[in-house]
């Protein structure tokens, strides 16, 4: 069907006219206090590594994410609390000669393009230390270093049987290490 110009210009014309008298009309007035509200609503407690792994676990069960056959290589965990929750969690698993990266947040675990390569040795969460534990022993070795900063988190990477603590702020950033079996300093 063939609609002639004029139509055209008419339905035009009224659309101009409806968005401009819509615009253009009496507004009612600004509510008292008016503005944008702000909502301050508190940040979502973080999750232990193995509180996510074990999300992640029943994500694998139900089909969710497929891991089968792939081992885990890396953990990275950021803006993590004494008590071990992180606000998110990085794993980096090989499936065959590919590295895959998941990562968990408050939306939950979701596969990452991220072309970073992984270290060779597997991790393997029975035989080391959770970062909540290493956490709580470390305590008197990582808070001095918090304080010293004004930081009230770390971020963690598991990687060739140590942890990594890295402390940031904008004061500076301070590293320490430790081994993921038993907990101890390496210098």
């Amino acid at each position: 069907m063939r609609v002639p110009g004029r139509v055209l210009a008419l339905l035009a014309a009224v659309s101009i006219l409806c968005t401009a008298c819509g615009c253009l009309g009496a507004s009612s007035p600004p509510p008292s206090g008016g503005g944008i509200t702000s909502i301050d609503l508190p940040e979502p407690e973080g999750y232990t590594l193995n509180e996510a792994l074990a999300e992640l676990d029943m994500l694998r069960v139900e089909g969710g994410l497929n891991i089968t056959g792939t081992s885990m290589h890396q953990v990275l965990g950021n803006r993590v609390t004494l008590d071990g929750r992180a606000a998110t969690w990085a794993i980096g698993l090989e499936d065959g000669e590919e590295a895959r990266w998941l990562t968990s947040g408050v939306t939950g675990w979701r596969e990452t393009s991220l072309r970073a390569p992984l270290p060779d040795a597997e991790v393997n969460m029975t035989e080391i230390l959770s970062p909540e534990d290493l956490l709580a022993a470390q305590e008197d070795a990582i808070r001095p270093a918090m304080t010293r900063l004004d930081a009230s988190t770390v971020d963690i990477m598991l990687a060739e049987g140590v942890y990594t603590i890295t402390i940031r702020s904008n004061t500076g950033v301070e590293v320490l290490a430790f081994r993921a079996d038993n907990g101890e300093v390496i210098v």
